[in-house]
């Protein structure tokens, strides 16, 4: 070989490797297969976004008021609870303290009896005996009785002179009388005793009627005289009326 011939080969370009038409043909088919760029475009992103955000709006309000509305009810059932209570409580300390009070009313009533006879035996003592020691020793008895009987609540009924109540009065008789309007209490035949204002037994009275028209009357029988009811009767009478009381 000549050197005109070795200089020919050494001055012709070789192919580099980016004008290799096998390397187009790879970065050809690279360049095919990469992903096609999102089409979303800022206007469609913009209009979507309200219709997102008012519906996140409407589902926050529709739950809020569903709140509300439970917190409501939770707070009126509260309420009737507290009344409830503060009613129950009311009505317990009222039953306990009618309890307290009123326990001992079987026993006075068994006592009014004993209390009577005292009142009885002390009315017919006369005058000149009165001041004998034994004798003040036995209304000093008394008077420790009744001492007792108020400290529970005991009270005696006022009758004598009184208008007719048939809540504190029971009439075992009724008569003219002079000077008294219809239906007053003339005479106290047993007292009658209230405790804690209510009535454990009443008093039995004779009370005064409307007077009768004087002469005969149209048949000509004589006008009959007034009559009261005999000391023995009555006697019977509260005695049966104490039986008849029922207890507390």
């Amino acid at each position: 070989m000549t050197e005109e011939q070795e200089t020919t080969e050494t001055s012709e370009p070789r192919p580099t490797g980016l004008d290799d038409p096998r390397f187009e043909i790879k970065w050809r088919k690279k360049s095919d297969s990469s992903p096609a760029p999102s089409v979303t475009t800022p206007d469609l992103e913009a209009s979507l976004a309200p219709a997102s955000a008012s519906g996140d709006m409407q589902t926050l309000q529709s739950e809020l008021e569903a709140e509300r509305e439970r917190v409501k009810d939770l707070q009126e059932r509260w309420h009737r609870a507290a009344a409830d209570l503060a009613n129950l409580r009311r009505r317990t300390e009222q039953e306990r303290g009618e309890v307290e009070q009123f326990a001992s009313m079987r026993l006075v009533q068994e006592i009014l009896p004993v209390l009577d006879n005292f009142e009885r035996a002390m009315a017919t003592i006369p005058d000149n005996l009165a001041m004998l020691t034994w004798l003040q020793g036995v209304m000093l008895i008394q008077r420790h009785l009744e001492a007792l009987l108020e400290q529970r609540g005991l009270q005696p009924i006022e009758s004598q002179g009184q208008a007719f109540n048939p809540h504190y009065h029971e009439a075992v008789s009724e008569r003219e009388q002079e000077g008294m309007a219809a239906g007053t209490v003339i005479q106290e035949y047993q007292r009658g005793y209230t405790m804690h204002g209510r009535v454990i037994r009443p008093a039995l009275v004779e009370i005064a009627r409307e007077p009768s028209v004087q002469g005969s009357d149209d048949n000509g029988s004589e006008p009959t005289e007034p009559s009261s009811t005999d000391p023995a009767e009555v006697e019977e009478i509260a005695m049966t009326t104490e039986a008849e009381i029922p207890g507390p």
